[in-house]
């Protein structure tokens, strides 16, 4: 038996969105805690951690705690790597399989119906995001409603794929937990290291960036701190190619917060031909980000084969109108 996966949108909270704005778009100070745009704080279960080295509001894997005002209990322990030919995976080659289990308890003293809840990992300092196999974790009645003994649990096994560098690394999970009756999903994050040897070094703090002459960014490097697009590779063949850029977003503040909500615009040449508009609705995980962690999502776009090597400007739209350009090359 295991527990419905579902994504839940969560309602826009104007005043939290505004702040989240200004730590993304604009780079608050710290103290602003840039708390988020369209994750209430008060929807999030933020449970101090029982660990010096994680901030507050992330807890170790395998750390129990109360959701539904305490109607039901929650934790994720994890990760192990699954063996070779276990289940069947849609993973890239060279990426390997982990799962990890949630556990969902009920506290009450009556059947219920256990909590619908989706998991979310992201790995590294730069928090890039594992892929979920929804075929290992998905069995035929999962839509149907888990019910649960007095007492008693639900624990589900959820696979992801990682790649190879990621042995090692951080891995921040997640878990958007939405009890019966509420529309709302409550928040928790859990956090661990990937079985393995860690190979790849990263910063764990966004630096700043100086602007360039144009009043751009230079692709590659932070803006305030708070939002990066590395530089563009470009693959392919004939009059189109295909382009793709990693978007980052850092969470500064002590609260949950959406990070993919930007507007990508993307212009060629010294005379800004318009070549791709990227919205973020067009596949980008809306998983909040955790506290004082960054995530981190690669776009993919079209352009032709003669812009190739020349000039690029992306402009990055925030969700109240500010912009900020960013410039390089394209390949």
């Amino acid at each position: 038996m295991s527990i419905t996966l579902v994504r839940r949108p969560l309602p826009a909270v104007l005043a939290a969105a505004a702040l989240a704005v200004c730590g993304l778009i604009s780079g608050c100070s710290a103290s602003d805690h840039a708390p988020g745009d369209g994750r209430p704080s008060s929807r999030a279960a933020g449970p101090r951690s029982s660990s010096a080295q994680l901030p507050d509001g992330i807890s170790p894997m395998g750390a129990e705690h109360p959701v539904a005002a305490g109607a039901w209990a929650l934790k994720v322990q994890g990760f192990e790597r699954l063996p070779a030919g276990a289940a069947a995976s849609q993973a890239p080659a060279g990426w390997s399989l982990y799962a990890a289990r949630l556990t969902v308890t009920n506290q009450r003293s009556q059947i219920a119906t256990a909590p619908r809840t989706e998991l979310t990992a992201r790995f590294g300092a730069l928090g890039r995001q594992a892929k979920p196999e929804d075929a290992t974790t998905r069995q035929p009645g999962d839509d149907e409603p888990v019910r649960v003994r007095p007492n008693g649990s639900v624990t589900t096994q959820i696979a992801f794929a990682f790649p190879a560098e990621a042995g090692g690394q951080r891995v921040t999970v997640t878990a958007e937990t939405t009890p019966e009756g509420l529309a709302e999903p409550e928040l928790l994050f859990f956090e661990g290291a990937l079985p393995g040897r860690a190979t790849v070094a990263a910063s764990e703090t966004p630096q700043a960036a100086g602007p360039l002459r144009t009043g751009s960014t230079p692709l590659g490097q932070w803006h305030a701190g708070s939002l990066r697009l590395s530089t563009v590779s470009v693959t392919g063949s004939g009059t189109m190619r295909t382009a793709e850029l990693d978007l980052s977003v850092a969470n500064r503040g002590a609260d949950p917060m959406t990070g993919f909500g930007t507007t990508l615009r993307v212009f060629t040449g010294q005379d800004l031909h318009l070549a791709a508009t990227i919205h973020p609705v067009y596949g980008y995980p809306d998983a909040a980000i955790a506290p004082h962690r960054t995530a981190t999502q690669t776009v993919a776009f079209r352009i032709p084969q003669s812009a190739v090597g020349g000039l690029v400007t992306i402009e990055a739209v925030g969700t109240d109108g500010a912009r900020v350009p960013f410039e390089g090359r394209l390949g």
